[in-house]
C-alpha cells in the first residue's frame, strides 16, 4: 500500500511540473483558414510559445514590432531546430515531426510583436 502511494504521488508531482511549465507557456493559435497567428505583449524577461504544427511545414517566425528580436529557439517533438534567417526581421525553420513545438523569444525591448507562420 506505501508503495502504491508513493508511485501515486510522484505521478501527480511530475503531472504538477509538467502542467505548470505548459502554463508558463503561451499557446500560438491560427484563426481558421490563415497559415499565421501573432503575439504583442511583454517580452522583458524573454517569452516563451507552443504552436501545435505538421511535419515538412516551413515555419516562420517574424519581427513585427520594434526593437530587435535577437534569441529565438525553436524545439520540436525531436529536439532543437535550426532556423534560417532570411531576413533582419524572420528566421524561417523546416519541421521533422507532428506535435508541439517551443519557442522561446528573447528581445531588446520590453513590448515587442511577434508573427508565427506555418505553410
Amino acid at each position: 500500500m506505501r508503495k502504491t502511494i508513493a508511485v501515486l504521488s510522484l505521478s501527480l508531482i511530475s503531472l504538477a511540473s509538467f502542467s505548470t511549465a505548459s502554463e508558463a507557456a503561451t499557446r500560438i493559435k491560427f484563426a481558421r483558414g490563415s497559415y499565421c497567428g501573432s503575439y504583442s505583449g511583454n517580452f522583458s524577461n524573454g517569452r516563451e510559445f507552443v504552436l501545435r504544427l505538421g511535419a515538412n511545414q516551413t515555419f516562420t517566425s517574424r519581427n513585427i514590432g520594434d526593437g530587435t528580436q535577437y534569441d529565438v529557439y525553436v524545439v520540436g517533438p525531436k529536439g532543437r531546430l535550426a532556423g534560417d534567417k532570411v531576413s533582419r526581421n524572420q528566421i524561417n525553420y523546416q519541421t521533422n515531426a507532428s506535435g508541439n513545438y517551443r519557442i522561446y523569444v528573447e528581445s531588446s525591448t520590453p513590448y515587442s510583436s511577434i508573427e508565427f507562420c506555418a505553410y
